[in-house]
């Protein structure tokens, strides 16, 4: 199977699992009247392109520096909002990067693992 399938694939499976444990959930954003359903899909998406974008990016070459900078750098523009947001604040920002870089990693790692490569290239 292509490297870049094999880390989409993976991607989206373990995209979800951060959903589950932290959020963010509707609710924080129904208080300030967002709509909340539609605010945390900025995050979800963004976890599910951790990765296809790990699989097609080739820096840097190792897949143990390329899997964790990737998740940090996709989630990265959110966690700030979620830094502004009341009642959420820097822990918040610190379990997305967390669970990001945790998925990048893993990504690149069991990409390697099934196709033997570190990267598309």
């Amino acid at each position: 199977m292509p490297y870049v399938l094999v880390c989409t694939a993976i991607g989206l499976v373990l995209g979800w699992i951060p959903m589950l444990l932290h959020g963010p959930i509707p609710e924080k954003y129904d208080i300030l009247y967002l709509r909340g359903d539609v605010a945390v899909w900025g995050w979800y998406t963004a976890r599910l392109l951790i990765g296809f974008l790990v699989g097609v990016t080739v820096w840097p070459h190792p897949w143990d520096l390329r899997g964790p900078l990737i998740g940090l750098l996709a989630l990265f523009p959110l966690t700030l909002v979620s830094l502004a947001t009341p009642g959420c604040g820097a822990p918040c920002m610190g379990w997305n990067l967390t669970s990001a870089a945790a998925i990048g990693i893993l990504v690149a790692g069991l990409a390697r693992a099934i196709t033997g490569r570190d990267a598309a290239v």
